[in-house]
């Protein structure tokens, strides 16, 4: 998916960028509910190493593989180590009580986000979304 953004601050081949109208934000239902795009940083690499300078506006690619592995490590990897834990408790426990249970499924939430963190403490160049092209 290609996206146009705005170069906010530059730091070696690591731009900061904020999102632009979106493509996708016209076609989507929600129509601006989740808080749009506007005013939204995020970081990409300048692989080709374009000539930019704040307030340059770029395509970006989202490959859909990777934008679909964040989404799932950020939201559904924690939601399903809930389910483990609070399984887990079951079997480990002799008749735990649902709230135990429920503490344990927690302990799997904050485990998940652990975990994510743990893995992308270090920002891989190759894991940020890619500058394609300069704009203007």
């Amino acid at each position: 998916m290609l996206e146009k953004a705005l170069v906010i601050k530059i730091d070696k081949d690591i731009i900061t960028l904020a999102c632009g109208d979106s493509a996708g934000c016209q076609n989507c239902a929600a129509s601006g509910v989740c808080g749009g795009v506007k005013d939204k940083t995020f970081e990409a690499w300048n692989s080709q190493n374009l000539d930019l300078e704040p307030g340059s506006r770029v395509e970006v690619l989202l490959p859909t593989g990777k934008t679909i592995a964040s989404a799932f490590m950020v939201m559904i990897f924690p939601l399903l180590l809930f389910f483990v834990f609070y399984f887990a408790a079951g079997f480990v426990l002799t008749a735990p009580a649902e709230g135990i249970q429920v503490v344990f499924g927690l302990a799997g939430i904050a485990a998940g986000f652990g975990i994510n963190f743990l893995l992308n403490r270090k920002t891989d160049r190759k894991k940020l979304p890619e500058i394609i092209n300069k704009i203007s």
